[in-house]
């Protein structure tokens, strides 16, 4: 990292000591297999102690927090971030700023400075959010809502007399919290989009929300609300709002009997989707044999990861992109809908790439992809 990009990105970052752990989620009905890190709305890490970053080099590892991916943190370290420094509001001896932010059609990830004054104490308030935040844009498209943000919306509309409230932020999010000095803490949002659902190119963002709170329970329970009126502008770069994706089209897959769709990489991640998998690499009756001898037993596409031409290897994101899954049934051999999102992002991106999936019998499924044209 140059000495200009560590000016830029100099925030004082805390180091959150506790790891996310992953999680597994099976639809009853579907069986549908998710193997990402779940990021429940509102779920907030505790961290163990106090640790301040003297280095923004050497010490932090997401400059989001851990829920963000490490494809956002790729897109950090090759400069695509803003750096936003708004002015404080304060309200309840709390002052707010937005510190930083990030954007494409995948990721919105964004931090707030929080100033505490010496009423609290800090140890107890690490926890602290915003519980009604919303983000939108100059055309007044939604980038962003809290899940308690959103129930606002939908009982607005039913007062109105719209009672078919259809939800505006279809993605899912993640919030937490670093203390980086005695009286501040850096609050980080996570939130990613899907395919179906990317975020808008958007020139300017404007974040408002009127209650802060600190949670306590991971069921998204808190125990005070602080009241005010924080609201934001931010300018986009123009990098960010005049992107664009790369498409990636198959060229080959090691299996005939696996329905590849074309590929799409972001300056923050690279999806993958399958409509159809009947290959016999899988052992669907291990996967539909209840009870299962261990839970893996249930999962048909074990461990996948995309290689550049250079041979350098991505992981699944598993975090702020944490849409891979798919659907099973077990009346028939048939894996559909499957999607993934790795690491790669176009920073380290090649004209060909290769990617592999490796079954619950130990075979592998091999697709290649090149660069669109």
């Amino acid at each position: 990292m140059n000495e200009e990009l560590k000016e830029k990105l100099k925030f004082k970052i805390a180091i959150s000591q506790m790891k996310e752990k992953e999680k597994m989620a099976t639809n009853k009905d579907k069986r549908r297999i998710s193997k990402w890190i779940g990021i429940a709305a509102c779920l907030v890490f505790a961290t163990t102690g106090i640790v301040f970053a003297k280095d923004i080099g050497a010490f932090f590892s997401n400059l989001f927090g851990g829920n963000s991916s490490d494809g956002v943190q790729t897109a950090v370290d090759n400069g695509y971030v803003e750096k936003a420094e708004t002015q404080y509001i304060e309200a309840e001896g709390m002052e707010i700023s937005v510190d930083s932010f990030l954007v494409d059609d995948y990721n919105f990830d964004m931090n707030l400075k929080i100033k505490l004054d010496n009423r609290y104490d800090i140890n107890e308030m690490r926890n602290l959010q915003p519980l009604d935040m919303r983000v939108v844009d100059e055309n007044n498209e939604i980038v962003f809502l809290t899940s308690e943000a959103d129930k606002m919306i939908a009982e607005e509309n039913k007062t109105a007399g719209t009672p078919n409230y259809h939800p505006l932020f279809w993605g899912g999010y993640g919030m937490n919290g670093d203390i980086i000095s005695e009286n501040e803490i850096m609050f980080h949002l996570t939130a990613y989009g899907s395919e179906e659902h990317k975020f808008p190119k958007s020139k300017k963002i404007y974040v408002t929300f009127t209650k802060v709170v600190n949670r306590i329970g991971m069921d998204g329970s808190f125990k005070d609300a602080y009241k005010g009126d924080w609201s934001f502008e931010l300018d986009v770069p123009e990098e960010m709002y005049n992107r664009e994706l790369i498409i990636y089209k198959v060229k080959s897959c090691s299996d005939n009997k696996t329905k590849v769709e074309n590929a799409t990489l972001s300056s923050t991640a690279f999806k993958i989707s399958i409509s159809e998998i009947t290959t016999d690499k899988i052992d669907y009756e291990l996967l539909n044999k209840r009870p299962p001898k261990k839970v893996s037993d249930m999962i048909a596409l074990q461990k996948e990861y995309v290689e550049n031409s250079n041979g350098k290897r991505f992981e699944t994101s598993q975090r702020s992109d944490g849409d891979g899954g798919y659907s099973s049934n077990s009346d028939d051999n048939k894996i559909t809908n499957y999607h993934q999102t790795f690491n790669l992002t176009k920073f380290d991106a090649t004209d060909e790439l290769k990617v592999h999936i490796f079954t619950n019998k130990g075979e592998e499924i091999v697709i290649e992809y090149e660069r669109s044209k």
